[in-house]
């Protein structure tokens, strides 16, 4: 009888992961070269055209850095969501407490961010639990017209789980919209009116799930965005894919 000539599971996980590293090059380095040719191109052709440059001619030549700037950061975006789930696994017991203040401090030490007093340890990627924190912070300070953002981060726990619970007083998201943000590159406003590309949620959601939970955006009574999270209390290492 002849062997079979299909690979095993080991080789084509394999082909994927070298599939993927492959992609992460070109993401990285061959995409990301023209793009700031054309930035750079751009500025030479403005400054061989000396000082007396038209007015539309120059608002022509910012626009085309800004577009080239927004595709560089989708290009760098695309590829932080396509390694969020390989790179930063490491498993350790993590103070939920103190990784909130240690978030909130890297964001801005200026809002006014509300925890409960005392919140349980959990066993878990602590790298990835902080990034789905600090994404979803942000995007509640980003999204802010207040003079003082105020965020309010509620926890209940559950059999299994954690149940996160982050409320902010922004300008909120409409109900249209509430699964639309956890999609890549996706804004609520026109994308020449904010300075993201809409790449935080859908992160933070890949992460969740890849964890084993899961995670959803509500309006709420302070006229902001809430977004719920389950993130399990005892977690063990899973296989990278």
């Amino acid at each position: 009888m002849m062997p079979s000539l299909e690979p095993s599971c080991k080789e084509q996980l394999e082909q994927l992961k070298k599939e993927f590293d492959e992609f992460a090059y070109i993401v990285s380095h061959d995409l990301k070269a023209p793009v700031r040719a054309v930035t750079n191109l751009s500025t030479w052709i403005e400054e061989d055209l000396g000082d007396d440059l038209a007015p539309d001619i120059k608002h022509n030549m910012d626009l085309l850095r800004s577009r080239a700037s927004r595709l560089e950061r989708m290009i760098e975006g695309l590829l932080t969501f396509s390694r969020s789930t390989r790179l930063e696994l490491e498993v350790g017991l993590t103070d939920v407490s103190a990784l909130l203040q240690e978030v909130k401090q890297s964001i801005s030490p200026h809002i006014t961010l509300h925890v409960p007093e005392s919140i349980c340890n959990v066993l878990t990627y602590k790298a990835k639990l902080r990034e789905v924190l600090t994404h979803v912070l942000q995007n509640a300070v980003a999204f802010n017209d207040k003079a003082q953002p105020e965020i309010v981060v509620t926890l209940s726990e559950q059999e299994h789980m954690l149940l996160f619970s982050i409320s902010d007083n922004g300008i909120g998201i409409p109900e249209e919209a509430l699964q639309k943000v956890f999609t890549l590159f996706y804004t609520v406003a026109p994308k020449d009116s904010v300075d993201t590309i809409g790449t935080g949620l859908a992160i933070s959601k890949k992460i969740v799930h890849f964890a084993g939970g899961t995670i959803e955006a509500a309006q709420n009574p302070l006229g902001g965005t809430t977004i719920s999270f389950t993130w399990p209390k005892n977690i063990s290492a899973l296989p990278i894919l």
